[in-house]
Order: C-alpha cells, then structure tokens, then sequence
C-alpha cells in the first residue's frame, strides 16, 4: 500500500517525495524510499486557526487587564477626608514658624517673664532679711537713707529768713504732721517781732555738722555735709517709723548789726512714713 487513493490524491497523514514521488508519512523529513532530506511539515492550516482561536481570548483578556491597570493608575484617587484640613493646618504653621525666628523669639519672651519673676522673688525675699525679727531695719542702705532724709527735714525746718518768714514757714509744714504743726507755730515769733527782725535782715541757717575735717571745710564755705559724713545717727528705725539723732550748727545773722550767733544743738527727730515720704512728728533738742 502506497497511501495513494483511487483518485491518485494522497491520504490524510502521507505526503510524495518531492524527490521520488514515493508516498510516506507527512511528519517524515527524510524519504524512506530514496532517503533524502525532506523540509518538517509545514503546520495545518487548520490547527494554525484553532491554535489562533485559543490564544486570542486569552490575548484579549491580557489586553483588557492591562487597560484596567492603565485607568486604575491615571484615575484620580479621592481625596482622604481631613487630608486637605491637615496641609492646610501644616502650611499655616509653616507660614507662621517662618525660619523657627517666631519660636525663638517666643522661648526669650518665657524666659525674660521667668527670670523677671525669679528677680522679684528674690528682691522681695531680700527686703523680708532686711527687718529683724522685731521689726528693726538691719540693711545698711535703708538705715542710710533715713539718716540722709532726717537730715535734709532738720535743715529745713530749722532754717529762716526774715525777709521771706511766710514762704519758709508754709514750706517746713509740708514736712510736718499735723500735730507737729501746731508746735512748730508755737515756737515762731509772732508778726510785729517777725517785721522787726526784716528791718535788720535776719537769717537764720541750720546745718547738719559734718564728721571730717574736708567737711568742716567745706561747711565755713557754705556747703553742707554729704552723706556718712554728717552727724547723724539712728536711734531707731521701722519700716513706718523712725527717730535720729543729730548734731546741728544753727547760726542766726543780722547783716545791717554784723552780728552772728551760733547755737550748737542735739535735736531729736521723730519721723513717720506717710504715703511713701518720712515726715516729721516729734523734735525735741537732746537732753
């Protein structure tokens, strides 16, 4: 059996020898008969289709999923809730840090507030040291500006003239207490007296005496004592009250007679705080 059919066509699954036309299998590549090289069968057109038939759906699948990717990846995502508040949130504090200048200015101004309280506290717990238990003032500096106050009080209320009675009188009961007042005017000479001494130019000056020999100097050219070296000593002091001692030159003049008389004395003063200043309540010369 050749295979050939009665029509001379070959049967499925053989094909001719190109070489000598002796028919054998399709899938042969080399002749059987003649034993040439014959070129692999060609595919079916057949199964080429029904090959092309399976793969296109799964190409096409391939394709739609690939697509899908596509749009997933271009498709503009939703914006998460709160997201938008939160950038807006980061940019105000962005725009309001700045270069971190605004924090630091911010940490210096806390600490100027700290550091100005802790001053405070201390300031307030040093003036708290500076009172004895009993209340006695122990600071040096306060006891020395109630002796630089005291004096300034005596030398102006034990200084006068004459010619201005009026004027110096209203000026040294501004330093007074009321009750002090009233001794002060005691003391005054009365109108007629006060008129008489005009006429001969009376002037009275009180000086606080001054402790060295450079301020006994200065005090014959007119000039007061300064500070510590004035004779001035507290007997007492509270933060309300106070009373000194002093050793004052009070030196009475009368131009037109070229008289002087001077009258060393220890006075006695008592002061008292009022709104703030010191103000005399009692002087009396020392016994």
């Amino acid at each position: 059996m050749t295979g050939v059919r009665a029509n001379g066509s070959v049967s499925t699954g053989q094909k001719e020898c190109p070489f000598c036309a002796e028919t054998i299998k399709a899938a042969a590549i080399k002749c059987r008969y003649c034993g040439s090289d014959l070129l692999p069968p060609a595919d079916d057109p057949e199964e080429q289709d029904v090959r092309d038939e399976v793969a296109a759906p799964e190409e096409s699948e391939a394709s739609a999923a690939e697509s899908e990717a596509d749009e997933t990846e271009t498709e503009p995502q939703a914006e998460v809730e709160g997201e938008g508040d939160s950038e807006e949130r980061a940019g105000f504090a962005e725009r309001w840090l700045g270069d971190g200048s605004r924090v630091l200015t911010a940490v210096l101004g806390v600490l100027v507030l700290v550091a100005g309280g802790a001053l405070w506290l201390a300031i307030d717990m040093a003036s708290n040291d500076d009172v004895a238990p009993g209340g006695e003032l122990t600071a040096a500096g306060s006891r020395a500006a109630i002796m630089e106050h005291s004096v300034d009080l005596a030398q102006t209320v034990m200084s006068y003239q004459a010619a201005s009675a009026e004027k110096d009188i209203a000026a040294a009961k501004k330093l007074m207490t009321p009750a002090m007042q009233k001794d002060y005017e005691k003391t005054l000479p009365g109108e007629d007296k006060r008129k008489e001494q005009a006429d001969l130019g009376i002037k009275v000056d009180a000086e606080v005496a001054p402790l060295s020999e450079e301020g006994a100097k200065a005090a014959q050219e007119g000039k007061a004592c300064i500070d510590e070296d004035c004779a001035a000593s507290i007997i007492s002091a509270t933060e309300e009250s106070a009373k000194v001692l002093l050793f004052v030159n009070q030196s009475a003049t009368a131009p037109k007679t070229k008289n002087t008389v001077v009258s060393p004395t220890w006075e006695v003063l008592t002061l008292v705080k009022d709104d703030g200043g010191w103000l005399i309540s009692e002087m009396n010369a020392a016994s």
